[in-house]
């Protein structure tokens, strides 16, 4: 992923995402499809949390139905960041594991170092 591109979305969304390098695809494709219904939207936080992503977003004037649809596309990225390693973005073999006080969402690789 290019950081480029993160750059990028922080300039059109106003926010940077809080979140490992391994999210940002999904990211920036949640992002498109958004656009495609509200292209002026604005982001008010994307983080992790819990082990999955949080898109948070304000700003968006649509009418009630494209509103559902954008809670839908938010709600499967979320969902979907739970099978996606947060650091390298591995898509299989992704478990979520946990320290003192934290969780994460890591493939087998990442989980061991």
């Amino acid at each position: 992923m290019n950081e480029d591109q993160m750059i990028q979305f922080y300039e059109r969304r106003g926010t940077y995402p809080e979140c490992g390098e391994g999210w940002y695809q999904l990211i920036l494709d949640l992002d498109g499809k958004i656009s495609s219904i509200e292209p002026g939207y604005r982001v008010d936080q994307v983080k992790e949390k819990f082990g999955g992503l949080r898109f948070y977003y304000d700003q968006i004037n649509i009418n009630d139905d494209d509103r559902e649809r954008v809670d839908k596309l938010v709600d499967a990225a979320e969902e979907k960041s739970f099978t996606i390693c947060e650091v390298c973005g591995v898509s299989d073999s992704t478990v979520t594991t946990s320290g003192h006080s934290w969780v994460k969402t890591l493939c087998a690789e990442h989980r061991n170092k």
